[in-house]
């Protein structure tokens, strides 16, 4: 995807930074623009595939190709993406959660070591992973003292606003 963007202005790129914004405070699944030789497809669940063009992550996609125009169109909302492991949350298990849509890294790298696994300790403002938007990594703290009983999101897939990422025991 890092080629596909390189033809985007600054200002397309704030343009598509609105339309998630807006698009994560609606009740829809996911927003397809379609606009002269450019279509956007930004989505917070599974994305249908019919209409789409094999679009089917949870991330923004850019196509440059031409298309036809057509309405931004919403889906119901879909299961979440990148379950590690069933998320049972257990009486005084503590979530940490997604503070915004897009890619999971576990570790600040592939050759490093994951930030927290289960059975280790962390403290409120300790990193437990990275999300990453559009080239941007976001940093997440886990917010609450204590031990890492379960991680509930594969590294680098897709998550949504609010999704529990690691419970924690206090």
């Amino acid at each position: 995807m890092d080629q596909q963007l390189d033809f985007l202005s600054e200002q397309d790129v704030r343009q598509i930074n609105s339309l998630v914004d807006a698009l994560d405070r609606s009740n829809f699944d996911y927003l397809q623009v379609d606009v002269g030789n450019m279509k956007v497809t930004i989505g917070k669940g599974q994305l249908p595939m019919a209409g789409t063009a094999a679009v089917s992550v949870a991330s923004p996609v850019i196509a440059s190709a031409p298309v036809a125009a057509s309405a931004p169109v919403a889906a119901p909302a879909a299961a979440a993406t990148g379950a590690a492991s069933p998320a049972v949350p257990q009486a005084g298990w503590k979530p940490i959660t997604a503070t915004t849509m897009g890619r999971f890294y576990s570790r600040p790298d592939p050759n490093s070591p994951p930030y927290v696994q289960v059975g280790d300790r962390v403290g409120a403002e300790d990193t437990v992973c990275l999300i990453e938007v559009m080239k941007l990594f976001n940093a997440i703290p886990a917010g609450v003292s204590g031990t890492v009983v379960q991680v509930c999101v594969d590294d680098a897939a897709v998550v949504e606003f609010g999704q529990v990422l690691f419970y924690v025991q206090p």
